[in-house]
């Protein structure tokens, strides 16, 4: 099992869900270049960068053979790979993420979270991140929010900057998820913030993907349902 993180976050997201996957499966988690211990290396980091990175993790592992989760940003990571080696991956599941481009607003967002990023990191942080959580959740993922805020901060903000622009960036990739013959699912919340639960269940119905709701989350539910979240995850490995 390879998880990769999402926006703002590390290999640490996963506790959870890999302390138990780990009871049935090999699990590889990695901190994507900029975030968590892996310094950043490009002023835009793509995300074929990302992907490629993760693919040489793999091959110096070993890794013939793998499924893949990737949460949000993780899931544009995810996608990548399979351009790179769709055939060593045997289920992709998009984890609260989507295989479409930024749109036009999107884009636009992100131009400014780079410049407030650049002028003024801790408060861009604060706004961000608390963001993610719909408000129903964010007191009881307080401490959750909090230690993604103290970890940020310690990031250089050019890697922060450089998967913005990466993220900016990309490429719509439905076609690739599409054509992509083995299992693949969607994992979503029905009180996600950033992605609307009913166009990514038309989503994965026009890619031909299996599709996952868990009611009670959003966009974290790694945390905002750990329990639920780990069983969707489980049972998408099982369709």
């Amino acid at each position: 099992m390879v998880l990769i993180h999402g926006f703002l976050e590390n290999l640490s997201m996963w506790d959870e869900i890999a302390d138990e996957l780990s009871k049935t499966h090999q699990v590889i988690r990695i901190d994507l270049p900029g975030f968590g211990r892996s310094e950043s290396i490009e002023e835009t980091h793509s995300m074929e960068l990302f992907a490629a990175c993760v693919h040489q993790v793999l091959l110096e592992l070993k890794i013939d053979k793998f499924n893949l989760v990737g949460h949000s940003m993780g899931g544009y990571v995810s996608l990548a790979l399979l351009g790179i080696c769709s055939d060593k991956i045997e289920h992709i599941c998009l984890f609260h993420s989507t295989a479409n481009a930024d749109s036009e607003e999107k884009k636009s967002g992100r131009d400014r979270a780079i410049k407030t990023l650049k002028d003024k990191q801790n408060v861009y942080l604060k706004t961000a991140i608390p963001f993610l959580f719909p408000q129903q959740f964010q007191e009881g993922c307080k401490v959750q929010i909090q230690k993604m805020i103290e970890e940020a901060k310690d990031l250089n903000p050019n890697g922060i900057s450089a998967a913005l622009k990466g993220m900016q960036q990309r490429k719509d990739a439905n076609q690739i998820l599409k054509d992509f013959s083995a299992k693949k699912t969607y994992i979503a919340g029905a009180l996600d913030p950033l992605l609307n639960i009913d166009a990514l269940r038309q989503e994965a119905l026009n890619n031909g993907a299996n599709f996952l709701e868990i009611e009670q989350a959003g966009h974290m539910s790694h945390w905002e349902n750990p329990k639920i979240a780990i069983e969707a995850i489980q049972k998408s490995l099982c369709r």
